[in-house]
């Protein structure tokens, strides 16, 4: 059985090697974004480079989430590789430790990274993305026209007695109760379009005594066959209440791993559908599994490659191996959402094949 100082060195060499690859790539996500972000805003003479790199730093920790499980990956075979061309693992090999006991420290490493990941770093993350909305919505207010943000954006239909409404916001922040640069479409009941507004922001107000609607500022507003009539104000009833609306635009993956539970109460009370919640809560439990499962599977080539020297196609097979269970794992939460499979099958079967699987693999490397 290996000691103390040998298990917190393995751990250590895990961990600085994960943060290391990690950094990596959160430092290319913010320079694709920030090259990507300045040209979205290029028409708004008046923007620093400092209010650019603020809104994109607040929103990459949530985009960086996706490649933790491939840093974790990366950082055990760098570690495993490096361990082994220092010869430090033949020595304890020598010594009557076996594969599975320095692998121990390892497992337990990734596992707290899942457990901190799911835990800490999603929350704050999630909340680093509502900042940098806020943010971003502040800049995007001073254009005079829309700025093209690519992709992002949301659409929502309101669904009105006399004609529904469509609204298309460049920024939404608190799930549809403010927007900012948002073309709203106007239907009549037969669906013909009567309306088009143009405005700088809309926000929701629940109000008993004027109803609820959104209130709007710096809009302009075009009817067919009638010239365009500016205005600083003005008022947009909607026939729906606040819960209702956040309900509607609230998306699973903009909600903390401690509030999954309590949205998908919510979503089932309002009659919707609360699988895509419970599966991603379950799949946010199953990190822990899911980074160790990488760890063996890491294992698996890179242990090899140090033994019997340079095979790129054993590590090219780790590579592909690690991304096939990404993006199995990913898969699987889809049908779960959906209710193919239940929740928890959904998000933990990908990682127990798969650690099923290294350990297997494992074993036959060593024992034949």
């Amino acid at each position: 059985m290996i000691g103390k100082t040998m298990s917190l060195y393995l751990a250590g060499t895990l961990l600085r090697n994960t943060i290391g690859i990690f950094t990596l790539f959160f430092s290319l996500i913010l320079v694709v974004d920030i090259v990507e972000f300045s040209r979205s805003v290029s028409s708004i003479t008046d923007v620093g480079f400092g209010e650019i790199f603020n809104v994109v730093l607040l929103r990459a920790p949530s985009f960086a989430e996706n490649v933790l499980p491939f840093c974790v990956m990366f950082g055990a075979s760098v570690s495993l590789i490096v361990l082994n061309k220092r010869l430090e693992l033949a020595v304890a090999r020598a010594s009557g430790v076996s594969v599975w006991q320095f692998l121990l420290p390892l497992g337990i490493t990734a596992a707290f990274l899942g457990v901190f990941t799911a835990m800490v770093y999603n929350p704050l993350a999630l909340s680093g993305q509502v900042l940098s909305s806020a943010n971003e919505a502040k800049i995007l207010v001073r254009g005079e026209k829309p700025t093209d943000t690519g992709s992002r954006g949301s659409w929502m239909r309101l669904n009105q007695k006399d004609g529904d409404l469509v609204l298309r916001a460049q920024i939404e922040q608190d799930a549809g109760i403010e927007l900012t640069k948002v073309i709203i479409y106007r239907f009549d009941a037969k669906g013909e379009m009567v309306e088009r507004i143009d405005a700088s922001t809309a926000s929701f107000v629940e109000s008993l005594s004027q109803g609820n609607h959104y209130e709007l500022t710096d809009l302009v507003s075009l009817r067919p066959g009638d010239k365009s009539q500016t205005k600083a104000k003005a008022i947009l009833p909607v026939e729906i209440s606040r819960s209702e609306l956040q309900a509607n635009q609230t998306t699973v993956n903009n909600v903390s791993f401690w509030d999954l539970k309590e949205h998908a109460a919510r979503i089932q009370l309002a009659g919707k559908n609360p699988l895509p919640y419970l599966t991603r809560h379950q799949a946010h439990l199953a990190l822990p599994l899911l980074f160790i499962a990488m760890v063996l599977l890491a294992s698996t080539v890179s242990l090899r490659f140090a033994r019997f020297g340079v095979n790129g196609k054993a590590i090219l097979a780790g590579v592909l191996a690690g991304f096939v269970l990404y993006v199995l794992s990913k898969l699987l939460v889809t049908f779960g959402s959906n209710g193919l499979v239940p929740p928890f099958v959904a998000a933990w079967s990908a990682a127990i094949v798969a650690s099923l699987i290294g350990i297997t693999v494992l074993l036959h490397q060593e024992d034949g």
